[in-house]
């Protein structure tokens, strides 16, 4: 048997080895570290460009290829701005007025026919067709949220996500639509106040209630899908993907057997016009005098004077509608003028401009301490609910959630407007 002392060698021995292991181990990862670190001083310091360089850079490029969609007004209101841009910044706008569809098919085709360089800086969309740019790789993957500094007056709620979609910082936010349930006063004395009234209303009032095909017109699919928050729960939909939620709220049973009873009452049982403006239409002439619709539609038709702004209003039913939807703006992957499409970006985003979004069409800024500077006259216009943006924000927020959205608009066909 080994001695205390030959036991006391041989740990002391293995303490050395151990020790001496160790030093080496630690003198060799200190040399990666010395030529790392000298590899990193040979390199040259790369640092994102600051917001001045960019628009150094938009000056030089000179010009933005915008893409946009719209009813006329619309494309009235983008060349109005655009030369404002032009202006201001000395960068030519080039505006092309059509349809989001195409616009995104042909960021499709180029894509598939290998163009790294391409003739689109800019698009103005909304979330559906996005997400299927974003899935087909035709959107520069880049956080322009983050970039433009105009970006830290929009709620950040809306930086990356759209309608529940996931944007990435890389849509920008342009417009904030609304709608309300819009009325004839001059038939109506008492509109349902909520949601819960409004099948008691229409039953009182047999053929006075409408609202448009929901895969015609935005206002029908956001009133759809308010429906279906008011039935199951806002929080039941909210970040959830298709076949997350319980699935007897994802069937919609209740809803269909709401929506059927409700037709029985309705206007023409049965037919449902063929998007926003048949809607209104129908209740510009008195044929109906109830309906959810856009306040930009309200306001547009009364511009036009094809109705009398004192024989309507509009409201916000308890306990709210979907707000929404956001539609923005986008650059593609192979955009030539991108610094030029971000400086527009932050423009729109500009107090100026947002104050215009109140003042020249009628739709809520993203700014939302530009509506407590609009003009107290312009508040007053019927186009806007009452209390305007500031009640709005004081009601839940219930943004639309496109998949579920989308769902529903599909079933409603076969389950509503096939029965």
């Amino acid at each position: 048997m080994a001695s205390k002392r030959e036991i006391a060698l041989v740990a002391i021995i293995i303490i050395l080895l151990i020790t001496n292991i160790y030093a080496f181990s630690q003198s060799a990862k200190v040399a990666t570290l010395e030529k790392e670190l000298a590899e990193l001083k040979a390199k040259p310091i790369v640092t994102s460009p600051t917001w001045d360089d960019i628009v150094a850079k938009a000056k030089e490029q000179g010009t933005v290829i915008f893409y946009g969609y719209g009813d006329e007004f619309m494309k009235k209101f983008f060349l109005d701005r655009s030369a404002e841009f032009e202006a201001k910044y000395g960068i030519k706008v080039e505006y092309h007025h059509g349809d989001w569809f195409s616009t995104v098919e042909k960021l499709k085709a180029d894509k598939a026919a290998g163009k790294t360089v391409g003739d689109v800086d800019l698009v103005f969309l909304w979330s559906k067709p996005f997400a299927d740019a974003w899935e087909a790789g035709t959107v520069w993957q880049y956080d322009i949220m983050s970039t433009i500094p105009n970006a830290k007056t929009v709620p950040y709620e809306l930086w990356y996500q759209t309608d529940f979609f996931p944007t990435y910082g890389a849509m920008v936010p342009g417009v904030w639509w609304q709608v309300g349930f819009v009325y004839r006063t001059d038939k109506v004395a008492n509109p349902p106040k909520s949601l819960d009234e409004l099948l008691d209303w229409v039953k009182a009032n047999p053929g006075r209630f409408t609202y448009c095909d929901p895969n015609k017109g935005g206002s029908g699919h956001t009133f759809l899908m308010t429906l279906i928050y008011w039935m199951y729960g806002y929080e039941t939909y909210a970040w959830k993907d298709l076949g997350k939620v319980n699935p007897a709220k994802e069937n919609w049973a209740g809803l269909w057997n709401y929506l059927n009873e409700l037709e029985k009452y309705m206007y023409h049982p049965g037919e449902y016009p063929a998007g926003n403006m048949a809607a209104f239409e129908l209740l510009a002439a008195g044929e109906v005098w109830l309906e959810p619709q856009w306040m930009d539609i309200v306001w547009d038709q009364v511009q036009a004077g094809r109705v009398d702004p004192k024989l309507i209003k509009i409201y916000i039913p308890e306990p709210t509608i979907c707000a929404g939807g956001y539609d923005g703006f986008m650059i593609p992957w192979y955009a030539p003028h991108k610094e030029a499409a971000m400086v527009y970006m932050n423009f729109w985003l500009e107090e100026a401009t947002q104050m215009k979004l109140i003042t020249d069409w009628a739709v809520y800024p993203l700014n939302t301490e530009v509506w407590k500077k609009a003009p107290a006259d312009i508040k007053a216009q019927v186009w806007w609910p009452e209390g305007g943006l500031d009640a709005m924000l004081q009601r839940p927020l219930w943004f639309r959630h496109a998949l579920y959205m989308y769902d529903a608009m599909s079933k409603w066909t076969d389950e509503v407007a096939r029965k």
